[in-house]
């Protein structure tokens, strides 16, 4: 019995001097007061670039992931999607982080690419986590379930990365928990050393009785009944190892498992930098009224909205060379942001807004970004009336076939329906097609006007209005089913000039493009009109508003 009890002292004091040593480095050598446990300054360096980590490399979540990085020239430390992330260093050279091994060894892989340098990183909305400037630049982030990558650029986007970085993981509690397997191993080795070296104290034989010589018997040892109580050392050692065992292993301190890794779609933009994008244009926009300067406006629109942007500052130039009627730019206000998922770039957003110069009508808007390293772009815009009833913006989404196949009609169809329309007049066939709106009928009402109007004069003989869809209608579908559509059309105003008589153009927004030309045959006026309208699954068109520009004149 005593070899056997030393035996497992020895054992259970090996084991207490390991959970010993074990615990205590790593309360007070790898983890300390602060709960982290960090790899140290690492040397990381590219010939490209950005050094970043593998979307898989980061596949638990919960704890604090610290991030720190020191370099000659002012550095840039960034968490972010991988998606923006992938889409932002996409066809550069850049070193990528494949696979840590404790306690710091990092294998990396070089992608190749262009060096061309990328946009300031900090400039970018879609950082989960950031710092930016000279010395120490220190980020710290919950890491979140979902594929990020931790990124670490020159912060002007120049190549040529050389920066010491150090990456931490602070998990709630583990200074504590290494304490409590420190103080575990401690009690299991102090409990073997009992059993190795003090002795059980032996309970004593009863008295030997007194018998007469002739009834003389031999004295048999005592032994203790086989229900009396046996010592309890042995069995309190094996609950205090098992204590400690469960304590050194609980599950509870583990971080756990990513199960998003596959799932790689995200928002195109939250509220907050929905909001700020709308702020920034309304700021630019004010600047490219008051200067007419059409380049400014490439930095805050594309397609059809800085065809008209063009269009109107040309204009301006040429009818108002002193500038004295510029006008001033729309803030917003009551901003609502529908915001689709993608699982790529480019990513699109529409938006909705009050006017603070006019209360009767609000913006609608699509803002597009071709990648993660380029801004957010306005590239349709209209001003629906207050009463016109707009889908609502949340749970707004890309269509996908099934909504489609639910729509009475394709937006490309409705789009030749409307220019059909609006060439025909108030008496055409498709009119039966839609909702007879404000806008819709104002131009009906104007182009028919103008006809008449034209047509008085003696030296026009016949007055021609073609509009034809242009482009790919964008998309969107409504929570409630309604397909909100933008699209754009072209529209020719043509005038037949009488033989023998001439025409020019001598006022108004077209002289811009000929003024005091003869033209013996033709006069022509070219328009550009943005639109936007409701397809409802029932029902029929509803256009919500009609925004209208000349883009061009002359003759022939």
């Amino acid at each position: 019995m005593r070899v056997a009890r030393i035996a497992f002292g020895l054992l259970l004091a090996l084991v207490g001097l390991l959970i010993t040593a074990a615990g205590g480095v790593a309360a007070f050598w790898l983890v300390g007061p602060d709960n982290t446990v960090d790899t140290g300054a690492q040397s990381l360096a590219s010939k490209g670039l950005a050094v970043m980590t593998a979307p898989d490399l980061i596949d638990r979540h919960g704890p604090t992931l610290h991030v720190t990085a020191t370099a000659a020239k002012p550095v840039f430390v960034g968490i972010g999607q991988d998606i923006d992330v992938a889409s932002y260093l996409g066809g550069s050279q850049y070193t990528r982080i494949m696979h840590f091994d404790l306690p710091a060894t990092f294998d990396s892989q070089q992608l190749t690419g262009t060096v061309a340098a990328l946009p300031a990183p900090a400039g970018l909305d879609w950082w989960t986590a950031k710092a930016n400037g000279p010395g120490k630049q220190s980020v710290g982030w919950q890491i979140a379930d979902g594929r990020y990558d931790v990124v670490v650029m020159n912060a002007d986007g120049s190549p040529g990365v050389d920066a010491k970085v150090t990456f931490g993981v602070e998990i709630e509690g583990l200074f504590g928990t290494c304490l409590m397997v420190f103080g575990g191993g401690l009690l299991a080795l102090f409990i073997g050393l009992l059993l190795m070296f003090v002795r059980r104290r032996r309970q004593p034989l009863p008295p030997v009785p007194v018998v007469k010589p002739l009834n003389l018997q031999p004295v048999m040892p005592y032994t203790p009944p086989a229900d009396s109580p046996r010592p309890s050392s042995v069995r309190r050692a094996v609950g205090v190892a098992t204590v400690v065992l469960l304590t050194a292993t609980g599950c509870s301190g583990i971080p756990p498992k990513n199960v998003s890794q596959e799932v790689t779609t995200k928002p195109a933009v939250t509220l907050a930098d929905g909001q700020a994008v709308m702020d920034r244009y309304a700021e630019v926009r004010g600047r490219v009224n008051q200067t007419r300067d059409a380049k400014l406006a490439e930095s805050i629109e594309a397609g059809p909205r800085l065809e008209q942007s063009r269009a109107g500052a040309f204009i301006s130039r040429k009818l108002d060379p002193a500038g004295k009627d510029t006008a001033s730019a729309d803030s917003y206000e009551d901003i609502e942001i529908g915001a689709p998922e993608f699982a790529a770039y480019p990513m699109k957003f529409v938006s909705t807004a009050k006017l603070s110069t006019d209360p009767t009508r609000g913006q609608l808007g699509v803002w597009e970004r071709k990648n993660a390293g380029s801004p957010w772009l306005l590239t349709h815009a209209v001003f629906p009336l207050a009463t016109e009833n707009v889908p609502p913006m949340d749970g707004v989404r890309m269509p996908t076939k099934t909504d489609m196949a639910k729509l009475p009609l394709l937006p490309q169809a409705a789009g030749g329906n409307l220019a059909q329309y609006l060439s025909e007049g108030p008496a055409s066939k498709q009119a039966a097609r839609f909702v007879a709106s404000t806008d819709l009928t104002q131009v009906l009402a104007n182009r028919a006007k103008d006809k008449q109007s034209q047509v008085a004069k003696d030296y026009i003989s016949t007055v021609t209005d073609t509009f034809r869809p242009t482009g790919q209608p964008t998309v969107f579908i409504a929570s409630n089913g309604d397909a909100l559509v933008f699209l754009n059309l072209t529209e020719q105003f043509l005038q037949q000039v009488e033989p023998g008589n001439y025409a020019n153009w001598t006022s108004g927004a077209v002289s811009a493009y000929s003024k005091n030309v003869k033209y013996y045959q033709t006069l022509r006026q070219d328009y550009l009109h943005e639109v936007a309208m409701v397809i409802p699954p029932t029902g029929k068109t509803r256009v919500l508003a009609i925004r209208t520009q000349v883009v061009g004149g002359g003759g022939s």
